[in-house]
């Protein structure tokens, strides 16, 4: 009989034969939320486990609640080899929400009054660089180009690499991060020996220092650069949106020129 930290190392392991980028990472955090949840044996969670998870999620968000649903049944059909009957894996209606937009110049201001070099850093970049709360989790080190100014992001949403612009206010703020927390292979490190931060202990900082989720970052900052004439068309790339479509959901007007709030 496995415990915790065996059985989610070995679901990583069978996810990332199936899935690419930040799903695999993303989809064990979820499991391990669940699991902590439960408090079953993990070899044991069945479907009762499930159905009462899912009522608890409903305090939760859509986002939140579909990927939870998502990264459960993964669990159950790569590790736990049956399949979720029922009213156990009913997932939220689909909800169309513009996301959240704040003032990209207030949040920047406040950015910088954090005491927290790391904290400082990762919202620096969600604002700043426009990234997904899984695309931080998983940037590495050597992913910050400060030669070319350009942030490497590797196999992201819908296994899309792209390169992001680096601004050199965002660059002073993680290196300042850096020569006091000297992480090591990923840029942000977890706590207990963890190699990765938690996309969880992410959104709780957004929280605690914004008022906001993480997500709203990227929204407000992209927002920031349209309003201040950057076109949809570099937006949209360094977005890594698919289309300009999906662009057009965040913010409908065409300007050029990339400007950053930080």
């Amino acid at each position: 009989m496995n415990n915790k930290s065996v059985v989610l190392t070995e679901f990583k392991q069978l996810l990332e034969l199936e899935y690419t980028g930040a799903t695999p990472a993303s989809y064990v955090g979820y499991v391990s939320d669940f699991l902590d949840f439960s408090k079953n044996v993990p070899d044991r969670i069945n479907n009762e486990d499930v159905l009462k998870y899912n009522i608890h999620l409903n305090q939760f968000g859509y986002s939140y609640k579909n990927c939870a649903i998502s990264a459960i049944k993964a669990y159950f059909r790569l590790y736990l080899k049956k399949s979720i009957k029922g009213l156990s894996s009913k997932r939220p209606k689909k909800q169309f929400k513009q996301p959240k937009v704040l003032d990209a110049i207030t949040l920047s201001d406040k950015i910088k009054l954090i005491k927290n070099k790391k904290h400082k850093a990762i919202l620096a970049l969600g604002l700043s660089a426009w990234l997904r709360r899984s695309e931080v989790v998983n940037l590495k080190i050597n992913d910050i180009d400060s030669d070319r100014m350009k942030i490497k992001i590797n196999q992201s949403k819908a296994a899309k690499d792209r390169e992001v612009e680096l601004s050199e206010i965002t660059l002073k703020i993680l290196r300042d991060y850096v020569k006091e927390y000297r992480p090591f292979y990923y840029l942000f490190n977890g706590q207990n020996n963890n190699p990765q931060y938690s996309g969880s202990s992410i959104n709780a900082i957004s929280h605690k220092f914004l008022d906001c989720r993480f997500h709203c970052l990227r929204a407000s900052g992209s927002t920031f650069a349209l309003e201040n004439g950057t076109d949809i068309k570099t937006i949209s790339e360094m977005l890594g949106h698919n289309s300009i479509e999906t662009t057009k959901f965040y913010i409908p007007t065409l300007y050029k020129n990339l400007k950053q709030a930080i």
